[in-house]
């Protein structure tokens, strides 16, 4: 029987291998996360209870973490299983800016965005991932 089995393995076409490429999608706009997601999130702002906001023109202002909390903004059917249900944040009663919140990560100031940003999402071209000022 293991000889019929390496016949037939050794009969079969040959197929060239090529690296599986994940497809690369853009992010959700505006950008919105899935019910894992806000709930870190969530969680991790009432923690760190401090961000910067910066707009990449002026010195970055410090905002304090009052509340934060999830809110569902809408239902997305094109979105992987699990990940339809959409979710922002509202930061001390107002929509969170994901653009413009850095928090301290890893001994840096990461934006908030990129935190949330999948590996296969595209990011937005010109936003600054760490905060850098003149």
């Amino acid at each position: 029987m293991v000889m019929l089995v390496g016949a037939i393995l050794y009969h079969a076409p040959s197929v060239p291998a090529e690296p599986w490429q994940p497809p690369i999608v853009p992010a959700p706009e505006p950008f919105t996360l899935n019910s894992y997601d806000v709930i870190d999130a969530v969680w991790m702002l009432r923690r760190v209870r401090f961000l910067q906001r910066w707009d990449g023109q002026t010195r970055p202002e410090t905002i304090v973490v009052r509340t934060a909390e999830s809110v569902w903004v809408g239902y997305d059917p094109d979105a992987y299983e699990g990940h339809r249900n959409r979710y922002d944040i509202v930061l001390n009663g107002e929509s969170i800016e994901w653009d413009l919140l850095y928090i301290e990560y890893a001994n840096d100031m990461v934006n908030l965005r990129l935190l949330y940003t999948y590996r296969n999402q595209q990011p937005p071209p010109d936003l600054p991932y760490r905060l850098r000022w003149p």
